[in-house]
């Protein structure tokens, strides 16, 4: 025979069970609709007083969720108490749970995930201003019917201003997608909602949670000391969830930003192919065109024989998360420079090879190298060497036909700010370029540096190798903040002028200055 709750909802199956309780779809007899109705259990070993308490919370919060009327919340219809317990009736939505999905297809386009992001954060302002703070925002809690984000499971929630009814010392979540002050046990505000919504689309991303811990107390150890684990999968995402997930709530992503953020994505163009790369400045890439290879010997009336095709770094679309893209898109242009014979392997006859030992008389700029003010830096660039670019986005090139390298400094513009780890950035980076194998063809990673003490701050790097067109190269990026911006340095070589061209990298960092 089936229960009937409140001699009005009959039970007909279970929908789901958690830590806080079964849901069921239920029959409404008298509205004769659906709905779903979920059954709050408390934990054992409870005295009455603090099950009347859990019970008190439960009924406040209840109707504290019944006051929100938002396409993109469960509406909360009614709350009843059946064998000593609250059970909320809820509107029942036919839709399969985030959680389930990211288990059955795995990480979810960046695009998608964005939408959902979106969804979601509507309904959490529309909550926020009514006072309301979820207080558990997960993949569990987030039901996805045809092209939308629903989210459901009020029933933690709390009324901003109100006293608390929870058990002291209980946490209140989910713990891999908590806040890291509501680990602290501090009181949940909608900055932890922001948080959990953070959590929440890496997991949709990267198909994990934030934190990946072998056991409970690893979890709350790293919520409380350590950042979420470096993005593999988030491309163009990774500005909005770094954002979102900034351990100092005062600091955390504020919601008309996170929107905009999450538009931009969804807003954007496909990606592009390598050869077609979209660059959001002033720079003309044209695209590669085949070189048939010449017969040996003299062309046509006397002309020397066509030099062989120059080696090209090409950039893929979405590496450094499509935010740091323009900034290394340039590499392109400088690195197409340069030839194949004349003063031997490291020669140049422009600069004549770097000089760091001395300082040029009363300039503070080492001999062979001049002072470059940029718009916010002044840097020291090997004396001779081209200038492509202005501003905060410069390449210097070393005109030798002989010799292919260049550095170039960069500001990222497209969401990455003084909240972005650099560490966390390149980390990601190295993983796009070692699984794209067409674009960095034998790409080897030869070191990895997280924290490196740098202009008062802390700086990332990376260094690699790879093989273009049957020539060996190599890179060393620098990640790093500059008056609380963001900005890139790169070297690129071939690999036969890298040790002598080192040193102009290391001259070009420890000159490199806020301007005044």
């Amino acid at each position: 025979m089936a229960q009937v709750i409140a001699t009005r909802y009959e039970l007909v199956e279970v929908l789901g069970r958690g830590g806080m309780g079964a849901v069921w779809r239920a029959h409404d007899r008298t509205l004769d609709r659906e709905v779903a109705i979920k059954e709050v259990a408390l934990p054992s070993g409870l005295d009455e007083a603090q099950v009347e308490r859990s019970h008190a919370r439960t009924l406040r919060e209840a109707r504290s969720a019944a006051r929100l009327d938002h396409p993109g919340i469960v509406t909360v219809y009614d709350v009843v108490e059946e064998d000593g317990r609250p059970w909320i009736v809820m509107q029942l939505v036919r839709a399969e749970a985030l959680d389930a999905v990211i288990a059955r297809e795995g990480p979810l386009p960046p695009r998608r995930v964005a939408a959902i992001g979106l969804d979601l954060l509507d309904a959490l302002r529309a909550a926020h201003a009514a006072g309301v703070v979820h207080r558990d925002v997960k993949p569990g809690n987030v039901l996805l019917p045809r092209g939308r984000a629903v989210l459901t499971d009020f029933g933690i929630a709390t009324l901003a201003g109100d006293e608390t009814l929870t058990q002291a010392g209980a946490i209140v979540g989910s713990p891999a997608y908590l806040a890291p002050e509501q680990a602290r046990h501090q009181k949940a505000t909608p900055a932890s909602d922001l948080w959990s919504l953070g959590g929440t689309l890496y997991a949709a991303v990267e198909g994990r949670p934030p934190y990946r811990r072998p056991d409970m107390w690893g979890l709350m150890a790293a919520l409380l000391s350590d950042d979420p684990d470096p993005l593999e999968r988030a491309g163009p995402l990774t500005p909005v969830l770094h954002g979102l997930l900034h351990r100092n709530p005062d600091e955390r992503l504020r919601p008309d930003e996170a929107e905009r953020l999450l538009r931009q994505v969804i807003d954007a163009p496909p990606a592009p192919l390598p050869y077609a790369l979209h660059v959001p400045r002033d720079v003309t890439l044209p695209r590669p065109v085949p070189q048939p290879t010449p017969p040996p010997g003299p062309g046509p009336r006397g002309t020397p024989p066509p030099r062989p095709a120059r080696w090209a770094l090409i950039i893929p679309a979405g590496v450094f998360s499509v935010a740091l893209l323009a900034a290394v898109v340039a590499i392109v242009v400088f690195v197409n420079g340069g030839g194949e014979s004349g003063d031997g392997p490291g020669g140049s006859r422009a600069s004549g090879g770097p000089r760091t030992g001395s300082a040029a008389s009363g300039s503070g700029v080492p001999t062979g190298y001049e002072r470059f003010r940029g718009s916010e830096f002044v840097v020291a660039k090997p004396k001779g060497w081209t200038t492509d670019g202005s501003g905060d986005d410069v390449t210097f090139k070393d005109p030798s036909p002989s010799v292919i390298r260049g550095i170039a400094i960069q500001r990222p513009s497209l969401g990455l700010g003084q909240n972005s780890d650099p560490g966390d950035a390149l980390a990601t980076t190295a993983t796009q370029f070692k699984n794209d194998s067409s674009s960095y063809p034998e790409y080897r990673q030869e070191s990895f540096t997280r924290h490196i003490p740098y202009l008062g701050d802390r700086a990332a790097e990376l260094q690699f190798a790879f093989t273009r067109n049957g020539k060996p190269a190599r890179a060393r990026v620098r990640l790093f903040r500059l008056d609380g911006a963001l900005y890139l340095a790169l070297l690129v070589t071939e690999q036969k002028n890298w040790d002598a061209s080192l040193p102009y990298f290391e001259t070009f960092l420890s000159t490199l200055r806020k301007a005044s």
